[in-house]
């Protein structure tokens, strides 16, 4: 059930664990439709007749293996969801770069694989140098945009990072999404074009950092 016009929508966190992957299931569906049009996601999946199905494996890979070191937080009713790994918590180990690299593959094509990787990981040797949270992914159902659900869900993640006095970084694809952002304290730091593909912005946001009205 959606909350009433003006009530903030209840924020829970989902740990992993067999009482989650139902959860997980229904918000692989919910980011998937929340980035059908995204230009930063649509240049990770492969753009073939298996993109809706790596569109929604790309997401299970994001809150399965990939987000074990993540703290995962979605609106009770699972219409919104983000991402948010706590310093140095997206770090794989070998074994788990192996299993992934093999899932990766598989959603954006083996021809494409080098260049997603080399793209990604510019993006990442970008990140601030000191302790931070990373903002890996947030997303709203579109039928339930407009209702708050993303500005709910940024402002329980940075209230964890004032109160553990931590910066936040993260990227968009989007310059609508710029404005957004600003609103909460995070500053455009730079931008690359990714290979073939979009530009994808990266924001940071330092604590104390002050947030516009």
């Amino acid at each position: 059930m959606s909350p009433r016009a003006g009530t903030p929508p209840e924020i829970v966190q989902i740990r992993h664990g067999v009482a989650a992957r139902g959860q997980f299931a229904a918000l692989s569906e919910t980011l998937a439709r929340a980035f059908e049009h995204d230009a930063h996601i649509n240049w990770i999946v492969r753009q073939d007749g298996r993109r809706d199905a790596a569109m929604r494996e790309l997401f299970d890979l994001l809150l399965g293996d990939l987000g074990k070191g993540a703290e995962i937080f979605a609106t009770a009713d699972l219409r919104a969801a983000a991402i948010w790994f706590p310093p140095n918590a997206w770090k794989l180990g070998l074994p788990a770069q192996i299993r992934v690299a093999l899932r990766f593959a598989s959603i954006s094509g083996w021809g494409n694989l080098a260049l997603r990787a080399y793209g990604l990981n510019l993006m990442e040797t970008r990140h601030p140098k000191e302790p931070h949270y990373f903002l890996q992914t947030i997303g709203v159902d579109p039928a339930a945009q407009g209702k708050g659900y993303g500005a709910a869900l940024l402002q329980a993640l940075l209230l964890r990072c004032d109160e553990s006095g931590m910066a936040a970084c993260l990227e968009t694809g989007n310059r609508a999404n710029i404005a957004f952002y600003q609103k909460y304290g995070f500053r455009t730091v730079s931008s690359a074009r990714l290979p073939h593909g979009p530009v994808l912005y990266q924001m940071q946001r330092t604590l104390g950092q002050e947030t516009a009205a």
